[in-house]
């Protein structure tokens, strides 16, 4: 495999679990300051939200001429995650019988699945995804003396996020065993 896309690949893989960790924590606080109560809104035991990673892999991808201009990559950012919600939501209410989020009565909502509030919290950390965090990635991936501490660090991540959705499907914390 060559370098690049050996580069691609580990890019991808710290990007979905920083988006998946922020979106916990997102979360956590959210609920913290709205309801008054520490709640691990996921599918998942750990501290990481998978549709945010995914959403975040989802940005990375957007073109690099989209990129470039904060207004379109904004729009791009609203449509992708908001896309990405809605079908995620729909799966989970109409195959897995489950609803992990409802945002029913809150303003532009559709099907409860998605509002405004949401996509637009998603585009501003999608700008934020592009601008700060993707560039200080960049920076540290082509730095060689990193090198062995970021395979230590995304070996170390994927073998917990693939023990705690297996634990987390036998203890049936997850919608995939309904």
């Amino acid at each position: 495999m060559k370098e690049n896309q050996l580069l691609w690949i580990k890019k991808t893989i710290i990007i979905f679990f920083i988006g998946a960790l922020v979106g916990f924590l997102y979360e956590v606080i959210f609920y913290y300051f709205t309801e008054n109560r520490l709640n691990n809104a996921g599918i998942l035991y750990g501290p990481w939200l998978p549709i945010y990673g995914t959403g975040a892999i989802l940005i990375s991808l957007i073109p690099l001429k989209i990129k470039k201009n904060p207004f379109l990559l904004f729009t791009f950012c609203m449509i992708t995650t908001g896309l990405l919600e809605y079908i995620i939501g729909y799966i989970d209410l109409y195959i897995f019988n489950t609803k992990l989020w409802d945002y029913s009565g809150l303003f532009l909502n559709m099907d409860g699945f998605v509002c405004l509030r949401s996509v637009l919290t998603f585009a501003l950390g999608g700008l934020f995804l592009v601008y700060v965090i993707e560039p200080f990635l960049e920076k540290i991936l082509k730095n060689t003396k990193y090198k062995k501490y970021l395979n230590y660090l995304i070996t170390t991540l994927t073998i917990l996020f693939i023990i705690d959705i297996i634990v987390s499907n036998l203890l049936h914390r997850t919608p995939f065993l309904y």
